[in-house]
Formats: structure tokens, sequence, C-alpha cells
């Protein structure tokens, strides 16, 4: 990874105050802002009327619907899902 003569100061800097390698560190902090990324992507947000209308239809009366069925028995083509 190429880092300005700044950024590499700044980043030792942080991990000798840390104790941690510069890989270490900098692993580190990417591992945790890229759990942040993701749990956000991950989450959805609803006003309360979003929430009302979300949940009055997940009480309505189920629709046949056979291509949703065909493909919930397929294997996600999404590693890890």
């Amino acid at each position: 990874m190429r880092v300005s003569e700044r950024q590499e100061r700044v980043l030792r800097a942080a991990a000798d105050l840390s104790g941690e390698t510069l890989t270490g560190f900098v692993l580190g902090v990417a591992t945790e802002r890229a759990e942040q990324v993701l749990e956000r992507a991950n989450r959805v947000d609803l006003n309360a009327e979003a929430f009302e209308r979300f949940a009055a239809a997940l009480d309505r009366p189920v629709d046949e619907m056979p291509a949703v069925r065909r493909y919930a028995h397929q294997r996600s083509p999404i590693p890890g899902r």
C-alpha cells in the first residue's frame, strides 16, 4: 500500500502508542471500519409510519408467488449466504 510520508508518520506514531506493529495497527483499524460499513449496509432504518406499514404488510395474507418459491429453494450465488 502506498502512503504519503505524512500518513506513514501518523500511522507509525499511532501504532507505536498502541503497542502494535504498523501492519497490525492498519489491519485492525481497517477491519473495524469495514465492519462498521457492512453493519450500516445491512441495517434498515424506518420511521414510525414506515414501520407500521411494514408490520401491516407482514400481517396480511400471503400471495402465492411461484417464482419466489422457486428461487427460495435455489442456492444463493452470493458467497457466504
